[in-house]
């Protein structure tokens, strides 16, 4: 396993269970609901009434492998209807391992899970919540123990705002972002597809369980606040699956979206996949890849993100006859995209994590500048649209013995500071401001800068990336609890009203207020740090080179 998967387990793995020091118990009720597929039979937990394991859309198997997500056919209603049990989770989507999924990875995952607090009616039209968990497009579930919504619909309840939640699992990395030029241009980006589906079925579904169709808010986090982004971005505006959106540090909404046909180059991808299962290219090669046991290729697909820097073996592809049509940045300066309220920001740290790679090299001068392009060059599956023009102004704004790069933390390790600022800048700063700017004149926007450091952290990683997940899911240091319940809030806020509160200004382009999120001082400032880095991230040229 390589180093930077087990950061990202880490990123797992830090945060406990959310409902570690709660007295689980378990009620076996008749929270049984009646869908146009069957009826499901739910379970009480901690107070909060689930139903886990609902499939969203038929199994994507054999023939269906590679192709977009097919809905699934009503069952005929009969009073000797089986009921079946959902008390469990599903499968997740294939992925590498990780003691944090919360489920065996297998084939058959398109499902999801539904929560809502203790003695709900079905008929309440409760404000609905929908959750996209991070992983960079490689890895993630709806059944992560570390994002269970305990705490969160617990504070719904107590501040009289109740939600419903939901998560769900789409497929990811080999199954659900395979690109190559002999892929029918449907059949592309069928992650983000199984997304819409998810999204479909619980607007014809919710209401069954007490919510309200017409109120849900997508929020994720990382890779899912990219996914959410994305959806705002490409979604058809006529089919309005949700009314609003969050998100936690979104990848802007993707790291890169090369072409199919680079996938295709010798070294590439696709070709290392072909070759690793003895396809070959060609017309031919799709169907190949289907006929290939689940197990092996899964086996496979692993293997190439693990011995991929950075894990970005695939990211969502743009192609003129997909959804995903144009590349991001280019619809978001011409406003083709959804104006719906938005609420995102970024953290301090978001590149520490990402950075231990280039830890205590002890390098200096033109070889620290050599490992710090070669760094950033190893982030993209294409690197060779970048040019040198592009490395020697990174040098140049990202330098060495800068010591505000690594402030308020710093390390004295120069070429990790580098990194770290360089990659909260060009994957998470940038991308907010670049969307934040050309949105500003259309929609209500709020934007936050999270600069916590949780007591017991790492001061090494300061305010790290996904830290303020803590704050919602918990567990919550006694010192944060406060502070947690109201960052909380303002969320809940946003999902009932759609606005944070008189606290947190809309965000305009004349003052560029930010909130920053920090105990003892959650205050409005001005959206004015790093702004010759992002402005430079931010221009024509350097996207182009970015594919971004």
């Amino acid at each position: 396993m390589t180093r930077i998967f087990s950061v990202l387990v880490l990123l797992h793995a830090i945060f406990l269970s959310p409902t570690a020091g709660l007295a689980t118990r378990s009620v076996q009720g008749p929270l049984d609901v009646r869908l146009e597929i069957g009826t499901y039979r739910g379970t009480t937990v901690n107070e909060t009434e689930q139903w886990l394991g609902i499939p969203y859309a038929t199994p994507p198997l054999g023939k269906l492998r590679f192709k977009p997500p097919v809905p699934l056919k009503p069952t005929p209603t009969r009073k000797d209807a089986r009921v079946t049990d959902a008390s469990k989770f599903s499968d997740a989507c294939p992925q590498p391992p990780s003691p944090t999924l919360g489920a065996s990875p297998g084939e058959d995952c398109l499902y999801l899970n539904i929560w809502r607090p203790q003695n709900t009616s079905h008929n309440e039209k409760l404000p609905v919540l929908v959750w996209f968990p991070g992983g960079a497009y490689i890895s993630g579930s709806g059944s992560q123990p570390q994002y269970l919504p305990t705490r969160m619909l617990q504070r719904s309840d107590e501040v009289d705002k109740p939600i419903i939640f939901v998560t769900f699992n789409n497929r990811l990395n080999s199954f659900g972002f395979l690109a190559s030029s002999t892929i029918p241009e449907e059949d592309l980006n069928i992650g983000t597809q199984d997304q819409i589906a998810a999204l479909r079925f619980v607007q014809q579904n919710i209401a069954a369980f007490g919510g309200d169709p017409e109120k849900v808010t997508l929020w994720g986090q990382s890779a899912g606040g990219g996914s959410v982004q994305a959806l705002l971005v490409y979604l058809d505006p006529e089919e309005r699956l949700f009314r609003g959106g969050i998100g936690d540090s979104s990848t802007g909404p993707f790291k890169s979206s090369p072409p199919p046909d680079v996938y295709d180059r010798p070294g590439m991808p696709f070709d290392r996949l072909l070759r690793a299962t003895n396809c070959t290219a060609g017309p031919e090669a799709i169907d190949c890849l289907r006929d290939v046991p689940f197990e092996k290729l899964m086996n496979v697909s692993n293997q190439m993100i693990l011995g991929t820097v950075g894990l970005q073996l695939w990211q969502p592809t743009i192609s003129p006859g997909n959804l995903l049509n144009i590349e991001a940045s280019e619809r978001i300066r011409n406003g083709s995209f959804l104006s719906l309220p938005y609420l995102a920001g970024t953290n301090l740290n978001e590149g520490a994590l990402f950075s231990v790679l280039v830890r205590n090299k002890n390098l200096t001068g033109a070889a620290q500048d050599a490992a710090f392009n070669d760094f950033n060059l190893a982030l993209y599956i294409d690197n060779s649209t970048i040019t040198q023009e592009t490395l020697l102004e990174t040098d140049r704004l990202w330098a060495e013995n800068d010591t505000t790069l690594g402030a308020p933390f710093n390390t004295g390790d120069t070429l990790f500071d580098r990194a770290s600022a360089w990659y909260t800048d060009e994957m998470f700063l940038a991308p907010r401001r670049l969307f934040f700017e050309n949105a500003a004149a259309k929609q209500n926007l709020f934007a936050y800068y999270f600069r916590e450091f949780i007591p017991g952290d790492d001061p090494f990683l300061g305010v790290f990336h996904a830290s303020e997940l803590r704050m919602f899911f918990g567990p919550v240091p006694d010192v944060e609890v406060d502070f947690a319940n109201k960052m909380t809030d303002f969320y809940l806020n946003f999902i009932y009203d759609l606005n944070p509160g008189p606290e947190w200004p809309r965000y305009d382009l004349e003052t560029r207020p930010v909130l920053q999120l920090l105990r003892g001082n959650i205050t409005v400032i001005h959206d004015d740090w790093d702004t010759e880095k992002t402005d430079f991230l931010n221009s024509d040229r350097v996207l182009k080179e970015y594919q971004k």
